[in-house]
């Protein structure tokens, strides 16, 4: 059954790409980055390079896989960058660098499973990012949740945003669990069943037809991404 719920979680990685990179008719690139910057010394394989608004501001963001484990990625990017700033917990890292201009980069890796790659969000943002004033409709949040930032990618409909929540993972999870259903969604893997304590769901809507990833940390921080598939 584990091994079952991790490969619809593969799927649901693989699925991403394929709709990232549908335009040039790939779905891995056969290259890879090897410079040694915050967001390419890890020698990630890229997925998606474009503009996107954060909290409503203009960025730029990055999407790559890394075929590492989080402990060895985070080994690797405290030696490398001793002066970044780290915050760890759970199935995420995330990395706050500074740079020379007064802009800042951040990294965030999440971890799925340990039979997929993890997924490393790189983007750079102005010194002061306002807030978000509202949390998009598209995105599920808990009852307790507070907005900490959502992405949305303008070329693909896509949305994804991080909260905050003082629920535990599984409890948050059955909450979002029966939002959801009760919103025509449809839990894939079982993760969110009550007689597991899961941390992650995928969803599905058939009208429209829908995806939704949500993940929840050790730390109290959720990630969910929405895509809307037609």
């Amino acid at each position: 059954m584990i091994l079952f719920k991790k490969n619809i979680i593969i799927c649901a990685l693989v699925s991403l790409a394929f709709m990232a990179h549908a335009d040039v008719f790939t779905l891995w690139p056969k290259g890879k980055s090897t410079g040694q910057g915050l967001d390419t010394f890890l020698k990630s394989t890229p997925l998606i390079n474009e503009a996107v608004r954060i909290n409503g501001i203009k960025a730029e963001l990055k999407l790559s896989l890394v075929r590492m484990s989080l402990d060895e990625i985070l080994r690797l990017l405290k030696k490398k960058f001793p002066t970044a700033k780290f915050a760890s917990g759970g199935d995420s890292i995330l990395v706050k660098q500074k740079l020379k201009n007064g802009w800042h980069k951040r990294l965030l890796l999440i971890y799925f499973g340990e039979l997929a790659p993890v997924l490393q969000i790189s983007i750079t943002l102005p010194p002061k990012l306002p807030r978000p004033s509202r949390w998009p409709q598209t995105l599920e949040m808990t009852s307790d949740g507070i907005p900490l930032r959502y992405i949305y990618f303008p070329k693909r409909g896509t949305w994804y945003g991080s909260f905050k929540t003082s629920l535990e993972p599984s409890q948050a999870l059955r909450e979002v669990r029966d939002s959801l259903t009760a919103q025509g969604w449809n839990p894939v893997t079982g993760e969110s069943s009550p007689s597991y304590s899961g941390r992650g769901e995928i969803f599905l809507r058939k009208k429209p037809f829908s995806i939704m990833l949500i993940n929840f940390s050790e730390s109290g921080v959720a990630t969910v991404l929405s895509r809307r598939m037609k």
